[in-house]
């Protein structure tokens, strides 16, 4: 729920309504930083991510700790309105990206000329580029092993051999 502008969670009974701003600035900083650059408005409800997922997507990339409602605070400081603020994990209208050159992976890189194309393999990369898991190590069993794992489609899998079969024949 919302109270006064600010995020207040009841759970239970277990009260969370601690605030991004009794971070230190440096982390409030980080935290800023990387919602401006992993978050775009949407016209849809984002499926699959919530306030409490995200937070987990924020900590993997910055080490940075937060509780379910200190990342609504900085959602809302940054202007995300939940779709329902009664609900305990915010869904929001908005588009997770994510910034390429994040992802030190040669191939992850190289394989960004792909991302425009209208084709199976343009849909792997732009899938792969929002794709907040996906392996940073650019080897070709660890992502096979990725993709088996999440289920992946045939189509996505075949897409992925032939990109890696491009990917390794200008690379040797």
């Amino acid at each position: 729920m919302i109270r006064n502008g600010r995020p207040y969670t009841n759970e239970n009974g277990f009260i969370d309504e601690a605030l991004i701003t009794e971070h230190g600035d440096e982390d409030i900083s980080a935290v800023d930083g990387w919602i401006r650059k992993n978050i775009r408005t949407g016209k849809k409800i984002l499926h699959g991510h919530t306030s409490y997922g995200m937070k987990h997507l924020l900590e993997h990339d910055t080490g940075i700790y937060l509780t379910n409602n200190e990342f609504k605070d900085a959602m809302l400081l940054a202007g995300y309105q939940p779709v329902n603020p009664k609900d305990l994990n915010w869904k929001y209208r908005i588009e997770l990206t994510r910034e390429i050159n994040d992802n030190p992976s040669p191939f992850f890189n190289w394989a960004r000329k792909f991302e425009m194309d209208a084709t199976p393999c343009g849909d792997f990369v732009r899938d792969m580029l929002h794709d907040f898991e996906f392996p940073i190590l650019a080897e070709h069993d660890i992502i096979a092993r990725y993709l088996g794992r999440i289920g992946a489609c045939s189509g996505a899998v075949e897409a992925f051999e032939e990109l890696w079969r491009e990917y390794a024949g200008e690379t040797d």
